[in-house]
């Protein structure tokens, strides 16, 4: 495939103007002819939600579009759904704490990428992982196996004690897209995710305070519609630890930074808070830089426009307007925020 072409999927229609938008980005291996799509930043920032960007979570293709491995599609929290959940059977899994790990073929050899990097550091060491320990298995070409990459440099929040390893979290039939039985832990010779039987209510999984567990994923039968049931003890860790505060959101304005950096470490359950914030920074900007336009005057003598200037609440501006100086700085200046703990999880 020619350096910076991307693969046309037939199926995802739309997904040149994806990749045009910057919804979706692509990332090549460096040896073989493979691309994972997947969505990006700006698509979870802007909500550009459709069929399209919600497959590219670390679908892998070849140059011509076909699929060689097909991992879960992008799945929402509990709390993001305005329409009613399916009324039928659904399955509840251990939600785990670490990577997702996307297993592929090369050179004959499975690998294992993460959503948006063949070569990311969780990507190297889970394939390293798989190879070493799990060499011999009789891995199906046709399937796509996904896993949990947890080893105790990537841990986010919880304490898996020293556990490095692969959770087994599905089995799907790549060219289908079809979701197969999990097998049995004593069926394969890494861990599987663990399955919590007898839930009757989804409502019952928001009761539980364990300090140290992310929460769960419910799997609705036939519909096979995923949802994710976080824990507010999780949430709070998650703040702490990703350090997003108003503070850091305004330094990213005033210094004219993309977000898309801070993003990438923010979970979904805080893209509407930081979009707010920021929303709220930037109309502050505009109200106060509005106000001085619509005040300034040049008088023709400095000290007549230095009477009028002090008598509106930012006379540097006015001053700054006069002599044709820079002011944005300045504004920033007066918008940055107090001390302020990150996002605070919200009631649903």
């Amino acid at each position: 495939m020619p350096t910076g072409a991307p693969p046309v999927v037939a199926w995802l229609p739309d997904l040149t103007e994806m990749l045009a938008e910057h919804y979706v980005s692509v990332s090549s291996h460096p040896t073989a002819d493979l691309h994972i799509l997947n969505y990006t930043p700006r698509c979870q920032f802007q909500r550009a939600w459709n069929e399209t960007t919600m497959q590219c979570r670390g679908l892998i293709v070849d140059s011509r579009g076909a699929v060689a491995a097909r991992p879960f599609r992008k799945f929402f929290n509990l709390g993001e759904h305005e329409t009613p959940l399916p009324a039928e059977p659904f399955d509840v899994f251990e939600k785990m704490d670490g990577s997702l790990g996307i297993l592929y073929w090369v050179e004959g050899q499975p690998a294992i990428a993460t959503r948006g990097s063949f070569v990311s550091e969780q990507a190297r060491w889970a394939t390293r992982h798989l190879r070493e320990r799990y060499g011999g298995y009789p891995f199906e070409r046709p399937l796509t196996y996904l896993f949990e990459i947890i080893y105790p440099e990537n841990r986010i929040v919880v304490d898996y004690a020293g556990m490095a390893d692969l959770v087994l979290l599905a089995v799907i039939e790549t060219a289908t897209g079809a979701e197969l039985p999990l097998p049995d832990a004593a069926e394969v010779p890494f861990p599987v995710v663990q399955r919590h039987d007898g839930v009757a209510d989804i409502a019952e999984l928001l009761a539980h305070t364990d300090a140290n567990r992310e929460g769960f994923v419910v799997r609705f039968r036939e519909s096979n519609l995923r949802v994710k049931v976080k824990l507010a003890e999780y949430l709070r860790l998650h703040r702490l630890i990703t350090g997003v505060t108003p503070l850091r959101i305004w330094e990213s304005l005033r210094a004219g930074d993309s977000l898309d950096e801070l993003l990438e470490r923010v979970p979904d359950e805080f893209q509407a808070w930081v979009r707010d914030t920021q929303r709220g920074l930037r109309d502050s900007y505009a109200g106060i830089e509005a106000a001085a336009q619509a005040a300034f005057v040049d008088l023709g003598d400095r000290r007549l426009n230095a009477e009028r200037y002090k008598q509106h609440a930012h006379p540097f501006l006015l001053f700054a307007m006069l002599d044709d100086k820079p002011y944005a700085d300045a504004i920033w200046k007066l918008l940055r925020p107090a001390p302020a703990p990150p996002f605070r999880v919200d009631e649903e």
